[in-house]
């Protein structure tokens, strides 16, 4: 089906091949002299054409594996580049960025556009506008071949009808585009009911946002776009941060980075970190603020949308964090649904509720959730009132390794934990000592656990993803709690956040779900 699904995603935009396997060209530009004016090449240094060569061709080309860049005049921040070896035969083209570390953001290889050919001096070129067309084609066509489609939810969905667990269609809020997932490096775009959230990370995404907008419109059928940039990411590819800003304020409010986080709170980060934190999410609950039992994903878009996922009602802040819904969790969410019955259940960082409401859908008799943002329980609480779960679930404000200290003094204990922290680890320089907190912190998690009962813990942070020792660490952390555990699941995120094999720094979110004897 997903096949089937791609290929005619790409045959609507033109006929031809999936894109992947599609030469996206336009004509050669004219100089004015008659001549074709060939496209600037970024030259790389010897040996460095491997990385784009064997079986897992890099989507990157890094500052540091170019040699020279042959054209005049000199290539700007979005120009369409050949990529080439040292004999300057091209091996690709991508997007050009002479301020970024990510040089060139290759987004086809010589097999795919040339049939493995020099790049012609004359006739058909790259074409950007094209390509993006047909991806994002491709994307919406593979999410409806998930089971999610963009627009209005069914009558029975929108009725708030019960949906049985991974079951998407009671789902209006997913990710419609995942950056290199989907192939088009540093562009992220989530649906949230009738609104599409558009988080821009690249130099190129931005000068192209018109174009990238119109796509979109087309092939989605959504009229409400709301861009916005990722200021710290767009610094760094060079984009004077006065007109990032310009752009954020037509488009909303930005500055976090790429690497969509699983629910969490501000619990044991700096505390610098945890204000700027709490200053957001305070802006997400003003805007996701009652409004009114809209179940249809309208209303303003500057404001609360109230978006299904698996039946579930979630009020999302389009302007609140990153792009207003952490989507990511969907199927560990489900998950979790179908261990709840009659459980008690506590949920710590539990941001907007998304796994209580999971354990009261699933029939749990009580479900704590803790969080350390006032803005966060507030936001829980009102999702709680709106799915009718005020009477199981109930959501406090507390540093969570504080709650966890009292509820360990209290001797108080549960059938099921959720443990969703923040990103502890935000980059490989900061993993060990990150890796010490998750111990700890697990360990205090997993001694409230009722003996036989089950601990569901996740990090969001790619280092420790990418490490491979998040279960290691887990073990450890067991011995600390004098407990012994058994991995029952390992997850990750929802398959609309696609991953391309040949990008493992993509890999961000692990969910491990645990027996605890």
């Amino acid at each position: 089906m997903l096949r089937a699904a791609s290929t005619a995603a790409a045959a609507s935009a033109g006929g031809a091949p999936p894109a992947s396997r599609a030469p996206a060209q336009r004509p050669a530009a004219d100089s004015g002299s008659g001549e074709a004016r060939p496209l600037p090449r970024v030259v790389l240094k010897g040996g460095k054409s491997k990385l784009f060569t064997g079986d897992a061709p890099s989507p990157m080309v890094y500052s540091g594996a170019v040699d020279r860049v042959v054209g005049r005049p000199a290539p700007k921040a979005g120009d369409v580049v050949l990529v080439c070896d040292g004999a300057e035969k091209a091996i690709g083209w991508g997007v050009f960025n002479p301020d970024s570390m990510f040089r060139v953001r290759v987004m086809q290889l010589a097999d795919e556009c040339f049939g493995g050919a020099t790049a012609p001096t004359a006739g058909p070129q790259p074409d950007l506008r094209q390509l993006v067309d047909a991806r994002i084609q491709q994307a919406v066509a593979l999410r409806a071949a998930l089971g999610l489609r963009c627009g209005p939810p069914p009558p029975a969905a929108a009725d708030g009808a019960p949906q049985q667990a991974g079951q998407q269609g009671g789902t209006t809020v997913f990710r419609l585009l995942n950056s290199e997932g989907d192939r088009l490096s540093g562009l992220v775009v989530d649906v949230l009911g009738e609104h599409l959230v558009v988080s821009s990370s690249a130099a190129w995404v931005e000068r192209h946002r018109e174009s990238i907008s119109e796509c979109l419109r087309r092939h989605t059928g959504l009229s409400s776009i709301i861009w916005r940039p990722a200021l710290d990411m767009l610094r760094e590819e060079g984009c004077a941060p006065q007109e990032a800003e310009g752009a954020a304020a037509a488009g909303g409010e930005g500055g976090e980075d790429l690497d969509s986080a699983a629910e969490g709170s501000a619990s044991a980060q700096p505390q610098e970190q945890q204000q700027q934190d709490e200053q957001r999410r305070q802006q997400g609950a003003a805007a996701a603020a009652p409004s009114g039992d809209d179940n249809s994903g309208k209303g303003d878009a500057a404001g609360t949308v109230v978006v299904l996922e698996n039946g579930i009602k979630y009020a999302a802040a389009p302007l609140g964090q990153k792009t207003g819904f952490y989507a990511d969790q969907r199927d560990n969410r489900a998950m979790l649904r179908v261990l709840c019955s009659d459980a008690r259940v506590l949920d710590m960082c539990c941001y907007s509720g998304g796994f209580a409401l999971n354990a009261a859908a699933g029939g749990a008799t009580e479900v704590t959730g803790v969080d350390s943002s006032a803005a966060a329980v507030a936001l829980a609480t009102r999702n709680a009132q709106l799915n009718g779960f005020e009477g199981v679930c109930s959501f406090q404000r507390a540093d969570v390794a504080d709650f966890m200290k009292q509820a360990l003094t209290e001797r108080r204990r549960w059938d099921l934990v959720v443990f969703d922290p923040p990103k502890l680890a935000p980059s490989r320089k900061t993993l060990e000592k990150a890796t010490r907190k998750y111990r700890r912190l697990n360990a205090m998690a997993m001694k409230l656990v009722d003996p036989g009962g089950l601990l569901m813990t996740c990090s969001c942070s790619g280092a420790m993803s990418q490490s491979g020792q998040f279960v290691p660490m887990l073990q450890a952390a067991a011995r600390d709690a004098g407990r012994r555990i058994t991995v029952l699941r390992v997850g990750g995120a929802a398959p609309d956040h696609t991953l391309d094999p040949t990008y493992p720094e993509g890999q961000y979110l692990t969910n491990v779900l645990l027996r605890v004897l």
